[in-house]
């Protein structure tokens, strides 16, 4: 039986001010991601899909949000109507009131959608011979912990869980792998095994404030297979990100910057045009750098979707 298992879609997520036909771009860019990837996992027919946590990039998504994650529901009910999705709520999607349940409890009544925003709830799906427990933010703000439990009559026991987790002695989440066929995490944006698994895959898209801290990791999301024990990740492309070598400026040689500047972008392939660009100076002072290549960020800024530039521990935004 095959599964795969998304995390930290961030639908709605908005950056940089920029935007093309009267939507955000990164909003856009977010958005085709998951499209692509809804198209992928059509594709692979699995029997279950698991989104875990921040699936909304806040509590109040923009409508656009639900329309692309409702779509997304839609065309895989279409295409594999016997596939059943269940979501868990992220520290994103859930409101600040606990009696509040967010806007992810609208999917629930979908046909073939289990959508839990409040306490753990435990499912039995007796066709498929698979228990899951899901745990959503709030039963893990709460204290004490909820006790993960299996279920005695499946064959596979599932978790998923939108928390930080320890498999010994440490914080988070208390977690023994032994008895579960699969963990599925959310709550990182990077992709990591904690133990075989268990598993976070990481975000659909580079949605952090520093996206060139996640330039080196392909995103996208994870299949599992129940029976055989294999784990595939599958890359979506999203939008390019560079983190631009630094530039070092010897004291008293400022006037050099520009040409520098120009050496380095120069080296990017297919150009800076429509990336997301971090540039990092070291050894003049934000003034000097403003004062020698002002008109030259300006040039760039109008290539780049986004450039990010830091001098030493400052950001000249």
């Amino acid at each position: 039986m095959l599964l795969v298992h998304f995390s930290d879609l961030h639908l709605g997520h908005r950056a940089y001010d920029r935007a093309e036909q009267g939507k955000n771009v990164r909003e856009r860019d977010v958005d085709e991601a998951f499209q692509r990837a809804v198209q992928e996992v059509i594709a692979l027919k699995p029997e279950l899909i698991l989104l875990v946590g921040d699936i909304f990039d806040r509590p109040d998504p923009p409508p656009g949000a639900l329309v692309t994650l409702a779509q997304g529901l839609e065309s895989i009910r279409g295409a594999i109507p016997e596939t059943q999705i269940f979501m868990v709520a992220g520290a994103r999607d859930t409101p600040r009131p606990m009696t509040d349940p967010g806007a992810l409890a609208a999917l629930d009544p979908f046909p073939n959608v289990e959508a839990v925003t409040g306490r753990a709830r435990s499912v039995f799906l007796r066709e498929l011979e698979t228990h899951l427990f899901l745990v959503p933010h709030n039963a893990v703000v709460r204290r004490p912990y909820p006790a993960l439990r299996t279920h005695p009559d499946a064959r596979w026991n599932l978790l998923m869980a939108y928390a930080g987790v320890a498999t010994g002695a440490g914080p988070g989440l208390q977690l023994d792998p032994a008895p579960w066929d699969y963990v599925a995490l959310g709550y990182l944006h990077q992709r990591q095994e904690v133990a075989p698994r268990v598993q976070y895959p990481g975000s659909l898209e580079r949605v952090g404030p520093e996206p060139w801290r996640e330039v080196a990791q392909e995103k996208g999301f994870l299949s599992f297979d129940l029976e055989t024990g294999v784990s595939r990740f599958h890359p979506i492309p999203g939008r390019a990100v560079v983190a631009l070598a630094p530039i070092r400026v010897p004291k008293g040689e400022s006037s050099k910057l520009a040409g520098k500047v120009r050496e380095v972008i120069g080296e990017v392939p297919a150009g800076i045009e429509g990336k997301i660009v971090r540039l990092r100076i070291e050894g003049l002072t934000p003034q000097e750098v403003k004062n020698e290549a002002q008109g030259l960020f300006a040039e760039l800024r109008g290539k780049a979707l986004h450039l990010a530039i830091e001098v030493d521990d400052f950001c000249l935004l």
